[in-house]
């Protein structure tokens, strides 16, 4: 794959540099956009750009200048008179003008719109209005329309009248006087259908719409649910003002997972390719995190210091600290990673919070016990070869040493076997409170769930060897 992107790379410079137009056109022929777009991604001379967009046609500029970065795409503007700009937009829909121009200077901004014509400068604006990650902000305003007053024949008229200009001609939107959106007209539907058959007769009246400030994950999710190629996008008074299509839903199921594995690793979101992000902005994202997560840890210090006595006098205790701490985060992070994908797969939904939990405690039980006797075994076996020195057993003042071998290692059994419970309840509780009190569940996985843990395992821990076993021998 790699070898190939090298090899086109080499092709379109070759074609640029030695100003082939004729090449250059076959290029955008025979390969896709985002292929070319991507083999050039790290030129940034603007001579080499602008070659492209002065050779290539116009069925092939407005898609291309899409898939280019949005360094890119500022050198582009920048080079471009206004009437190469103009009719550059021209040809562009509006989602993606606005995905070129949401983040950039304000004088680019200025100049974009200043080109758009008047009509698809209004809905730029409005779909820059709405709020960010929502249907309305990721919708297209090209789309077909039509009344179901309206003949198949006209209807397919209007099609090749006005098709080239919509981002979709596969899903017609059907309307009645009032504009209220009433149904939706498949273009198979229309083929087979009698010319004089009006479009009232054979839409689907059930369809599926979304409302323009919905949540785009959620948008999403209908159309896996639906198997969706295209969702009108709807006001409040279910007046038709958009579209979603499934290449937009693409993007944002790419934009969802990137944020939840950000989230996981306790990064803020990540808006640019890693290489292309500035390194101290990439400090930035990791930094705040570390530090919270570093405050949190602050009880595990003080669980600590307060048995630093015990620890001091039974120096054994502290070889299985990071076993134990290990173990419960690993299987608290275990468990979170599978409910928030349930979660977000909406396998079920925070009323089942009882069942999970439930459930969970089954697992964990079991999950638990069989940790609990290898860990006995194994531990046992670590001090009988010497993997771990037992010379500090002595600290216990007993004769028996296979005794007291035992009983630290049934201490660190009985330890991860509440601590395995225990972590993975968490585990399974943190992402539900996270959709209650409306956060994404991503953000409490993996390192808050494994700091939670750590405290609850030393605490157990210790209090397991103060409170019951080191009491019942008359050690403390």
């Amino acid at each position: 794959m790699e070898e190939n992107k090298n090899i086109l790379r080499q092709w379109v410079l070759s074609a640029i540099n030695n100003r082939n137009g004729k090449e250059l056109k076959e290029i955008f022929e025979t390969i896709p956009n985002i292929d070319i777009a991507d083999a050039i991604s790290d030129v940034e001379d603007p001579k080499q750009l602008l070659y492209i967009f002065r050779v290539v046609g116009s069925e092939y500029s407005a898609e291309f200048f899409a898939e280019l970065s949005n360094d890119q795409q500022e050198v582009v503007i920048n080079a471009f008179s206004d009437k190469e700009l103009i009719d550059l937009i021209s040809d562009s829909y509006a989602d993606d003008i606005v995905d070129t121009i949401e983040d950039m200077p304000a004088n680019i901004v200025s100049r974009v719109l200043k080109a758009c014509p008047k009509d698809l400068r209004g809905d730029v604006n409005r779909l820059l209005n709405y709020k960010e990650n929502t249907a309305g902000s990721v919708m297209t305003t090209e789309y077909i329309e039509m009344k179901d007053s309206v003949t198949v024949k006209e209807a397919i008229e209007t099609i090749r009248t006005k098709g080239k200009d919509a981002e979709t001609v596969y899903t017609i939107f059907v309307r009645d006087n009032k504009r209220t959106l009433v149904g939706t007209v498949e273009l198979s539907d229309l083929i087979f259908s009698k010319e004089d058959e009006i479009l009232n007769n054979i839409m689907d009246k059930d369809f599926v719409s979304c409302n323009v400030n919905d949540d785009q994950e959620e948008v999403a999710k209908m159309f896996k649910r639906y198997d969706l190629t295209a969702m009108a996008v709807v006001n409040n008074e279910n007046k038709i003002i958009g579209i979603i299509t499934i290449d937009d839903i693409v993007d944002i199921m790419e934009q969802e997972v990137s944020e939840d594995i950000a989230h996981m690793a306790a990064i803020t979101d990540m808006e640019e390719p890693y290489l292309k992000t500035h390194t101290f902005k990439l400090v930035l994202k990791c930094v705040p995190w570390i530090i919270a997560l570093m405050i949190l840890q602050m009880f595990s210090t003080i669980v600590l210091s307060s048995f630093e006595t015990v620890i001091s006098q039974f120096a054994i205790l502290a070889v299985f600290t990071p076993l134990i701490m290990d173990a419960g985060g690993n299987s608290g992070g275990q468990t979170t990673t599978m409910i928030v994908r349930s979660l977000s797969l909406d396998e079920f939904s925070r009323k089942d919070y009882g069942k999970v939990i439930w459930k969970e405690l089954r697992v964990a039980t079991i999950i638990a016990s069989i940790v609990a006797v290898f860990s006995f075994g194994w531990l046992m076996f670590e001090m009988a070869v010497g993997i771990v020195n037992t010379d500090s057993l002595t600290a216990l003042g007993r004769s028996n040493i296979a005794g007291d071998m035992a009983l630290v290692s049934l201490l660190v059994a009985s330890t991860l076997f509440v601590t395995m419970i225990i972590s993975r309840l968490v585990g399974a509780s943190l992402p539900f409170l996270a959709k209650l009190i409306k956060l994404d569940p991503a953000v409490m996985c993996g390192p808050i769930t494994t700091t939670v843990v750590d405290i609850v395992s030393l605490l157990t821990y210790f209090l397991l060897w103060t409170q019951v076993i080191g009491k019942s021998l008359g050690l403390l």
